[in-house]
Formats: structure tokens, sequence, C-alpha cells
């Protein structure tokens, strides 16, 4: 091994903008391993070390663990990353993504009601700054996927309810219901704010129809009805999808209707 050949941890740290330090915790790790040693016992690399530096780095800034990084550096190492291991990872990923981003809407949700209950008991004096923050909030629907995407990701599962005829038919006779979503622990509550019969009896039949779903294994949504409407209480990994679904259920229509 030629040394002059290689860099020391120093200026490899320095391509990747990152510390020396980095470097030796990845090292304990198992994710980088120096090329030799210079004569004084300083850590050396190849210069193409960098390059995988830099993919450790970038999957690091994507959320994915340690463990997950070990499986894309065998692969990387081998010049083949299975294409369903990469697609495994990936999936696992974008869901826990999606996931903080659910939390993310319903908590915007839950503000846009707050912000809309505290306008109701002002004074019209009061109203103008107000009203401003509302219309802003209403007319950006915080990047929010359309229902019709979100039964198609749910196809990939396989044995969704949703994604069938029936389960169509009652999200269609859904769209448009006006909805309060909130989260308690690992629960989702989507309050269906309805009288109708017709709501409640499509609510009832999509939680009988989700008690057989694959995707809820003993954790079908619970149903119940009080004086504000409809309640759907929601548990477990893939709850955080029904939430999805009914907000993007009332801002699809309310986007038609242009009012909320």
């Amino acid at each position: 091994m030629n040394p002059n050949a290689l860099i020391t941890i120093g200026q490899l740290a320095d391509l990747a903008q990152t510390r020396p330090s980095t470097l030796r915790y990845y090292e304990k790790e198992g994710l980088l391993t120096p090329h030799g040693r210079s004569d004084s016992g300083y850590r050396l690399y190849q210069p193409e070390t960098a390059e995988r530096l830099h993919l450790i780095q970038r999957a690091q800034r994507l959320g994915f663990s340690l463990a997950d990084i070990r499986t894309l550096l065998a692969g990387w190492d081998d010049g083949k990353i299975a294409s369903d291991t990469l697609s495994q990872l990936a999936e696992n990923r974008f869901i826990a993504l999606e996931k903080q981003l659910t939390e993310l809407l319903v908590m915007r949700h839950e503000l846009d009601l707050f912000l809309q209950d505290v306008q109701s008991r002002q004074s019209p004096l009061h109203h103008d700054q107000l009203s401003d923050l509302l219309a802003r909030l209403c007319s950006h629907p915080a990047a929010q996927t359309p229902a019709s995407t979100l039964l198609d990701w749910l196809g990939h599962y396989g044995g969704c309810v949703l994604n069938t005829a029936v389960g169509h038919q009652l999200l269609n006779t859904l769209h448009g219901q006006h909805v309060h979503v909130w989260q308690e622990n690992d629960a989702y509550h989507i309050l269906v704010v309805s009288n109708d019969p017709a709501i409640g009896d499509a609510l009832h039949q999509l939680t009988q129809l989700e008690a057989s779903c694959a995707l809820h294994t003993n954790a079908a949504p619970e149903f119940s009805h009080n004086e504000e409407g409809f309640l759907l209480i929601a548990t477990g990994d893939s709850a955080f999808i029904l939430a999805r679904l009914f907000l993007a259920l009332e801002s699809e229509q309310s986007s038609v209707n242009g009012d909320r």
C-alpha cells in the first residue's frame, strides 16, 4: 500500500466537512474502516472513502438507523444493493416520515379549529387580524396528499379494505364532511361533525370493514356517537393513515366548494 496515495483522518474530515471525532465514531460503529496507519500511528484513508462517507451522512440526514446504513453499505461495497432490500428500507423510512408529517398536519388542523373558536368569541372590532391569519391557514392545505393518492398507496400493502369498491363507495359518502381530528397518546380521534344517519351508517360500515383489515391487526377503529357527531378512535401503527385520509376527504371537498 502506497502511503502517498492515502489521506489523513483530518484531510478526510475536511473533504466531508465534518470532525475527525465523527469519523472515529463511524469506525466504532463499523461503518468506516481506515485503510492503514502512518508510521506515527495516525489513521489513513483512500481518497475514495470520502464518497462512502457522503453516503453515510446523507443516509443519516434522511433518518436511516445505523443498522439500516450498515445494510446499505454492504451492498455499496459489493457494488450491488438488492432492489428488494433497498425498497424495504426506503418504504420503512417513508412510513416513519409520513407518521411524523401526520402529527404535524393534525396539530395544524387543531390550531385552525382553535383559532376559529377564539374568533367566534371576539367582538367584531378585533376580528380583522385573526381573520387574516385564518384566511392564510385555510388557503394553504399544508401539502395535503389527495385521498386518491393515499388509497393507491394503501393498495401496495395488500388486504386494505378501503382500497376496494365497497371502501371507495363508503368514502365517497364521507367526502366534504367537517371533521375534528386530534391525537391522544398513540390514538387518533376523528370526530365527523354530523347527525346524518347516512353518515353514521357509512362510518359504522367502515369500522366493520376495517376490523378485517390486515393493517389494523387487533386494533380496529372504535365507533361511537355523541351530541357532537360520530367519533372514530384509531390506534396502532397504522392509525395515522385514517387521520390523513379524513383530513384529505374534508379538504378536497372544501377546495371544490371554496369554503370550510
